[in-house]
């Protein structure tokens, strides 16, 4: 049978070859004859005796007398179509799996002994009832039931039209009198819904049974979704009308109920695809990818203006591409009428779609009216005339430069090095680690069985931390396999057991970044490629990479000596670079090193070190991919915006931009663009980006996001970040984390703050991670501290810094303030304050009101959570005693637009030369202390927000009497903070009873994990279920629970605390930081509501 004929109904679909195996027969689609296997009535009698013991026990639990009396009449040969069908399904329960052959099996066997309408009869009666066990266990009572199947239930299940395949195609190809007599025991048997249904499922040529089996449909299961069942019967739009069929039900075999539906429905297939296409049913990636691929299929113009009119979705293009190559003439008629009904920059899309696709060259079948239609539209999207290139596009920076040629490499070997070297005290280090796996270091973990074997999760935990006799025989059992071992646990099972795990060590550290600092001992060519790859990668990989090269210099050189003079490709590449790095320090030991080789390698690694940057040092200059075509982007304008650069030039950029890496940037680039609009930049810059993931985004083509990094302009930046916080929601996480480092490779304002924006407050976890790696990178790029660049990043708002912000209405005005949370509110002309802007009356100038308006609007979004993590930000800085310079305090809190709301609240204290002085900012942002005399600070001074602990009780009092009379709410506590002093008894014996007295719940001592506490015990505490904090880094403030809370896990209930201080005997407790002994009992009280 031809599944895909499609000679008598033209227009029908040809469908993907791998989609045939799910298709069925249907007699008028020229369904060939099926022989029946005249030996399948002993085959399937040996099965049932086969699995009689089980048949035998499933039988005897029939609770049903017909059921019964049918069952034993099949048994003794003599059945009836019920019977057959009720032995049959019995079987089918007792094995194990269930397959298209046993269903084919039955039907040869009922067919080949007792005729194909018994067979028939038999195969409706087995697709009409299923076996209902009541008892939990199955066979031991008499509880098997059998019922018919509701037919609700097969608006769901796709299985069942292909359990009846083997059957349908046997009645599809029979002789037209054997057809007829299987009809008439078939119609015989429509008693109800369900038969009427299901016997339209066999034998779906009959148009009358077909129309009935929709009504039944409708009025049976009131939904609006088929799946393959349903499909199998249908074949015209009128089909789908009466079962009132608008969608596909959302099975996760898509290609089969895909297949199906296309098959049987030919072109009416398209409306049922309409809610996936326009979003209105989610679809998952496998359903959504098989419906573009069919709508790339159909020769429709209903199908193709869809893909034609939604470039934008990357499923849309792929399709319309492969939908050009298909229907070219009809998708030139398509894409002429739409084309003309669009505007803006989606006619520029289309009209280059077609010059990209060949739509506009001549071809048989092309209409020329329509292929001029498009010229002359795309032609009115260009309007910048096209000059002639400038001399570095026609002479590109690369070009007099020689290609590195495969003959040119040299075939050499690294020295057969393998060795761990340690620097001083560097093993014992990572033996004594901590981070959050520290609280596996504690002996009585390892106290229960079941460790020491390599399937226990905890395996290479014990390997690590565990007894140290035993760690020794067993590590001969790891295979290398981790599950989720911490970096600190590959750390010291590498100090303990060294060359015993280092292979396997080694192996892990390839496959995980995170374990990258375990790289350093190791002295091999493997790691030298390792560390020269990290080296030309992102900054973190990259500080690691250097660091290995650095420490192991001399035999850096000399291992990466092989790949830096072998075949081009990337080892190549990262290996000169790492020499070319090592040569900054000591080129004079590169040289030697290359040297050892022989008179070609010497010279060539010499030319490689002096080698021109514009030389980018490859087999080939890559040429832009077929996506990447300039007729699908904007105009690339010369600088002065007169005049458009040609294609050609365009392309050229676009091979450029190819050789650029973010940590390998070609600055040939950098010649290119200086003869380009900056404006015009950016937007080909976007367009080219939206125009790689309409495509598909191709994995190889990355650079197309890359050249964000250097072109995007703040609107782009925008439009990134929107896209960043998206992508881990749509499986695409490592796109974003790609996002966040293009963001700071920007390094403007917006784009930092983009990134710092994401780290606080990002909706996916993984994400806040990356962006908050990211700005660890960022501040070591501008040598800032974390502190110092969240300074930088506050936003102003369009506030004005040094008057009060109005907003205009024209004949009234109102002036925007805050209160102590930054919650902004506005003021009339008269002092009256309103909790929001009003809405613009008819008095009112209508434009600047309304812009006004909106304003406020959007300032309030802005601040709701600017507002909340500036005032964290700030109580932070008091609790860890930070300060700043007299000049950042004034540019970064008092001079700031949306901080001075803030910092104006507050007391702040500043140091100069051993003296001490407390402050607030007054009205007039001058200094004032707390008598309200001015005060004046020398620019050498350090100034921080003042704490309770260090004003003093009298200093606290005078300055709660400054705020209280000039009505300053303050946005935290700082005058009202309590403050916490260790009693004499706790300095004696550690012990800090007064807090124990009330339990806790679980919750809240785990959320202590994300306030700068550790979960575990400090070196030397031997309880694994607690948490703990340093104090001033010398004691160590424990909290014990029990029954005990672990991390990302919380138990319910409420735990039983006993808190105390560790090495109070070896530290002076007077010399402790008060405010770090007041901060840490004061998360103590709160905790443990002992207030």
């Amino acid at each position: 049978m031809n599944r895909t004929d499609t000679s008598s109904q033209p227009e029908r679909i040809e469908l993907p070859d791998s989609w045939n195996a799910h298709l069925l027969a249907r007699r008028d689609r020229g369904a060939e004859p099926v022989a029946v296997d005249a030996d399948a009535p002993r085959r399937l009698a040996e099965l049932y005796a086969k699995w009689a013991w089980q048949t035998d026990r499933i039988t005897a639990a029939v609770e049903h007398p017909d059921h019964i009396a049918a069952i034993a009449a099949a048994a003794e040969g003599r059945p009836d179509p019920l019977g057959a069908a009720l032995r049959a399904r019995i079987f089918l329960e007792a094995r194990p799996r269930i397959g298209a052959g046993h269903t084919a099996l039955l039907r040869d066997a009922w067919a080949a002994e007792h005729g194909i309408a018994f067979a028939a009869q038999a195969t409706l009666e087995l697709m009409s009832f299923q076996m209902y066990w009541r008892a939990k266990s199955n066979y031991n009572e008499d509880t098997l039931s059998v019922r018919e199947v509701a037919l609700v239930s097969l608006a769901h299940y796709d299985g069942v039209a292909h359990f009846a395949e083997p059957m349908r195609a046997l009645l599809a190809g029979l002789p037209d009198a054997e057809h007829a007599a299987a009809r008439d025991a078939l119609a015989a048997r429509r008693s109800d819904e369900l038969r009427r249904f299901l016997t339209a499922v066999l034998m779906p040529d009959q148009a009358d049974w077909v129309m009935d089996a929709c009504d039944v449909y409708a009025a049976e299961t009131h939904a609006d979704y088929g799946c393959g069942i349903l499909w199998s019967i249908m074949s015209t739009k009128e089909h789908l009308e009466r079962s009132r069929i608008r969608r596909l039900v959302r099975h996760w075999n898509s290609a089969q109920a895909l297949a199906i539906a296309a098959d049987a429905l030919g072109l009416d297939v398209l409306p049922i695809l309409r809610p996936i296409l326009s979003g209105e049913q989610d679809a998952h990636a496998e359903l959504r990818d098989h419906t573009y691929e069919l709508l790339s299929r159909m020769p429709s113009d209903e199908a193709l203006a869809h893909l034609l009119g939604d470039l934008g979705n990357p499923h849309a293009m792929v399709a319309a591409r492969a939908a050009v190559k298909r229907f070219p003439d009809r998708a030139l008629g398509v894409l002429s009428r739409i084309v003309a009904e669009t505007t803006g920059p989606g006619q520029a899309r289309l009209a280059g779609f077609a010059k990209a696709t060949g739509l506009l060259e001549p071809g048989p079948g092309r209409d020329a009216a329509d292929q001029a239609r498009v010229a002359e539209l795309l032609a009115a999207t260009r309007r910048h005339p096209v000059a002639a290139a400038p001399a570095v596009f026609t002479t590109p920076p690369w070009e007099s430069f020689a290609r590195i040629k495969a003959g040119a490499a040299i075939a050499l070997t690294a020295p057969d090095v393998d060795e761990l070297r340690w620097e001083e005290g560097e093993r014992e280090a990572w033996r004594e680690a901590v981070d959050e796996d520290s609280w596996l270091r504690s002996p009585t973990v390892w106290q229960r069985s079941g460790y020491t074997e390599p399937g226990n999760y905890l395996f290479v935990e014990y390997l690590a931390f565990g007894p140290e006799e035993g760690a020794r025989i067993d590590v001969g059992k790891w295979d290398g396999e981790v599950r989720n071992s911490s970096p600190g646990t590959i750390l010291a099972l590498l100090s303990r057991h060294g060359e015993a795990v280092a292979s396997h060590v080694l192996a892990l550290v390839k496959k995980k970044p995170s374990y990258r600092k375990t790289l350093l001992p190791f002295v091999n060519v493997d790691a030298a490629r390792l560390a020269a790859d990290w080296a030309a990668r992102s900054r973190t990989d990259r500080a690691m990479g250097r660091r290995w090269l650095d420490r192991h210099a001399a035999d850096a050189a000399s291992l990466l000596v092989p790949d830096a003079v072998g075949k081009p490709g990337r080892p190549r590449q990262v290996a000169e670079e790492a020499l070319r790095h090592l040569a900054e320090t000591d080129r004079e030991m590169v040289l030697k090193a290359a040297a050892a080789y022989g008179g070609p390698a010497a010279a060539a690694v010499e030319a490689s070190l002096d080698a021109d940057p514009l030389d980018p040092r490859v087999a080939r200059i890559p040429k832009a991919p077929a996506w990447a075509d300039p007729a699908m982007l904007p105009q690339l304008l010369s600088v002065g915006r007169e005049t458009a650069l040609p294609d050609e030039a365009l392309r050229t950029l676009l091979s450029a931009l190819i050789l650029d890496d973010p940590e390998r940037p070609y600055p040939g680039v950098e010649v290119l663009a200086a003869e380009c609009d900056p404006a015009s930049l950016a937007g080909l810059s976007w367009s080219l980006f939206e125009l790689w993931t309409a495509s598909g985004s191709p994995s190889k083509d990355g650079w197309a996001m890359d050249q964000l990094g250097r072109f995007a302009d703040e609107d782009a930046v925008r439009r990134l970040t929107a896209l960043i916080r998206e992508w881990p929601g749509k499986s695409q996480a490592r796109r974003s984390v790609r996002g966040l480092e293009i963001l700071g490779r920007i390094g403007t304002e917006t784009s930092l703050r983009a990134v710092h924006s994401i780290a606080g407050n990002g909706k996916f976890k993984s994400l806040k991670k990356t962006a908050s790696a990211q700005i660890e990178v960022i501040a070591e790029r501008l040598e800032l501290s974390l502190d110092e660049l969240a300074d930088r990043l506050v936003p102003d708002f369009g506030l004005d810094a040094d008057a009060a912000t109005v907003l205009d209405y024209g004949p009234r005005s109102f002036t925007i303030a805050f209160d102590e949370g930054l919650k902004p509110f506005v003021l009339d002309d008269k002092g009256k304050r309103r909790a929001s802007a009003p809405k613009p009356a008819a008095a009112d100038d209508a434009e600047l009101a309304q812009a006004a308006y909106e304003r406020f609007a959007a300032l309030r979004k802005d601040l709701k959570t600017t507002s909340a993590e500036q005032v964290k930000r700030l109580e932070a800085a008091m609790v860890a005693g930070r300060t700043w310079s007299y000049e950042d305090f004034r540019r970064f809190m008092v001079d700031h637009a949306l901080m001075w709301q803030l910092a104006s609240r507050l007391v702040w204290q500043a140091e100069e030369g051993g003296a001490h002085v407390s402050f607030r900012l007054a009205e007039d942002r001058t200094l004032a202390d707390a008598e309200d005399e001015p005060i004046e600070l020398a620019d050498t001074a350090r100034v921080r927000l003042a704490h309770p602990v260090t004003l003093g009780a009298e200093a606290v009092e005078a300055w709660a009497t400054v705020f209280a009379d000039y009505e300053i709410l303050q946005p935290f506590d700082q005058l009202a903070r309590k403050v916490y002093v260790l009693l004499d008894e706790e300095r004696a014996t550690g012990r800090l009873e007064r807090f124990e007295h009330n339990k806790v719940g679980a919750g809240p001592i785990v959320g202590l994990l994300k306030r700068g506490w550790k979960f575990g015990h400090p070196k030397g505490h031997t309880s694994g279920r607690s948490v703990y904090r340093d104090i001033d880094g010398a004691v160590n403030l424990i909290i014990d629970t029990e029954p005990g809370v672990y991390p990302g896990y919380d138990p319910g209930g409420e735990q039983t605390v006993a808190i105390h201080l560790r090495g109070i005997d070896s530290v002076d407790l007077g010399a402790l930081d008060p405010v770090a002994v007041s901060e840490a009992l004061h998360t103590v009280a709160r905790l443990t509501r002992t207030v």
